[in-house]
């Protein structure tokens, strides 16, 4: 039992390593990341949890920048495909 408990953290760090090393080997997968992080944040902000007396302004800032940098990520990602198939 005592090893079953022990490995499972170990496989755990190392899926994580694996994901970081990923994330910062590719540009976009990090911008992409970014976005889903700012739409994360934005989504707490617009939750009832009252933080500030701004919350939705903020929510609504956060969330247009995380869509933009998933969107601009997606389309250099396109054109990228694009431009090597040619």
């Amino acid at each position: 039992m005592a090893t079953a408990s022990k490995s499972e953290p170990r496989r755990t760090e190392e899926l994580l390593y694996r994901l970081l090393k990923v994330l910062r080997g590719s540009l976009l997968l990090s911008i992409v990341a970014i976005g889903v992080v700012l739409l994360l944040v934005a989504a707490v902000f617009e939750s009832g949890v009252q933080l500030t007396s701004q919350d939705g302004i903020i929510a609504g800032m956060l969330g247009v920048f995380g869509i933009s940098a998933i969107v601009s990520a997606g389309s250099f990602y396109l054109l990228l495909k694009r431009l090597r198939r040619d």
